[in-house]
C-alpha cells in the first residue's frame, strides 16, 4: 500500500518533523489509510504498554512487520487493509496480547465501537493540580476543577468535559484533535497551549489563547467557528450567547498555575470567588456598598491574611476571621 512505510515509520517515531508534515498530509487526502493509520496507531500503542518485552523487542518485532508487508507488496504489488490486519494480528501474538485478536477476523476498515468508560480528576478548594493525559499532553487543574475523559482518548478521540479552570499544553496531533468540552462551547484544538475558565456556576466562559490556533464551537449552531490567535481572550456570556474577543496579557490569566493570584479591575465578587476556591474559606460582605469597587493586585504565594490586609488598605474595607469548628471551615466577613 502506498506510504505503508512512512505510517509505520511515523508512528514508530522515526521520521523527522519536516517529513512527519508530508505524511500527515498523503495519509489525510485517503480515507483508506487513515483507517489503517488509526487501526496501526492502536496495535503500537498497546505493544509500547506492554511489560513482556523491551522497548528494543517491541521496534524489532514492529519492522519484522514491516519487512513482511514490503515483500507481500513487492510480490503482489497490491496490498489491502485486511492483510495488513492479518500480519499485524501475527505480531500481536508474538507479543502476547490476545486482546486484540479481532483485528484478524476484520477485513473492514472500521474497529468496533469500545464500551466507554469515563475517568474524572479533581482539584478541590483549596488545591491545584498537575496531570498527564495518555498522549502525554500536560494539564493543569485549578482549584475547585474537575477534568473527565474517556478510556478511548487517544486512540479514537481526545475528547475533555471541563468544569473549571485549567491550563492546557497539547501535544499536536492532526488525525485526532483534542476538544474541551465546557458548557454551551466547545474548544478544538491540535496541538496549542490555551487555558479555559469554566466554572459552573459563573455566567462567563474565558478562552485564553498563549500559543498556536484553538477553534471555538458552539453546541447550538453547527456553523458557527470562531478561531483564536495567539494573546487574544475569547469571552462567552452565557446568558446573552454572545463572544467578546479581546486582546489580553496571557499571563494574568495563566499564571495561577505557578501560584499567582492576579487581579486586574476585577470586581470584588470576582475577588471573593478566586479567594474562597484558593483558600478553601466562605466569604461574607457585610458592606455591600463598595461591591462594584474594582481591586488590582498581584498575588504570589501571600498567606491568607496578608491579602485581607492588603484589600483592606486599598477598599477601604475591615475584616474579620471566623473559624467554625462545627463545620471545619473558615468564614471571612468584609464589613
Amino acid at each position: 500500500m502506498k506510504n505503508l512505510k512512512n505510517i509505520i515509520d511515523y508512528i514508530t517515531g522515526n521520521l523527522n518533523a519536516d517529513v512527519k508534515r508530508g505524511v500527515i498530509e498523503e495519509v489525510r487526502k485517503d480515507d483508506e489509510q487513515v483507517a489503517l493509520y488509526k487501526k496501526l496507531k492502536i496495535a503500537w500503542a498497546l505493544f509500547s504498554s506492554t511489560k513482556k518485552m523491551a522497548d528494543y523487542d517491541i521496534e524489532r518485532s514492529y519492522k519484522q512487520l514491516q519487512k513482511k508487508i514490503e515483500k507481500e507488496e513487492a510480490r503482489e504489488r497490491y496490498l489491502s487493509i485486511g492483510k495488513v490486519l492479518k500480519y499485524a494480528a501475527i505480531l500481536i501474538v508474538v507479543l502476547g496480547i490476545p486482546l486484540f485478536f479481532y483485528l484478524n477476523k476484520q477485513t473492514e476498515t472500521t474497529i468496533p465501537a469500545p464500551i466507554l468508560k469515563y475517568t474524572s480528576v479533581v482539584a478541590d478548594n483549596g488545591q491545584t493540580s498537575k496531570i498527564i493525559l495518555p498522549d502525554s499532553s500536560v494539564v493543569w487543574l485549578n482549584s475547585g476543577t474537575k477534568l473527565t475523559y474517556n478510556n478511548a482518548y487517544s486512540f479514537n478521540n481526545r475528547d475533555l468535559v471541563l468544569e473549571g479552570q485549567a491550563y492546557f499544553s497539547v501535544n499536536r496531533n492532526e488525525l485526532i484533535p483534542l476538544t474541551v468540552a465546557c458548557s454551551d462551547i466547545k474548544v478544538k484544538v491540535l496541538g496549542t497551549k490555551f487555558d479555559v475558565e469554566a466554572y459552573p456556576n459563573e455566567s462567563k466562559i474565558n478562552v485564553v489563547l498563549e500559543s498556536g490556533v484553538v477553534e471555538l464551537q458552539h453546541n447550538q449552531a453547527d456553523a458557527f467557528n470562531l478561531k483564536m490567535e495567539p494573546g487574544e481572550r475569547a469571552q462567552y456570556n452565557l446568558e446573552t450567547q454572545k463572544f467578546l474577543v479581546d486582546k489580553v496579557e496571557t499571563e494574568d490569566f495563566t499564571n495561577w498555575k505557578e501560584g499567582y493570584l492576579i487581579f486586574r479591575d476585577s470586581p470584588m465578587s470576582e475577588v471573593v470567588e478566586k479567594l474562597e476556591r484558593k483558600f478553601n474559606i466562605d466569604i461574607v460582605i457585610k458592606n455591600t456598598r463598595r461591591e462594584n469597587s474594582k481591586f488590582n493586585a498581584k498575588f504570589k504565594d501571600e498567606k491568607l491574611p496578608e491579602i485581607l490586609d492588603y484589600i483592606e488598605y486599598s477598599c477601604s474595607y475591615h475584616y474579620r476571621i471566623i473559624d467554625n469548628d462545627e463545620l471545619n471551615r473558615t468564614i471571612v466577613e468584609f464589613y
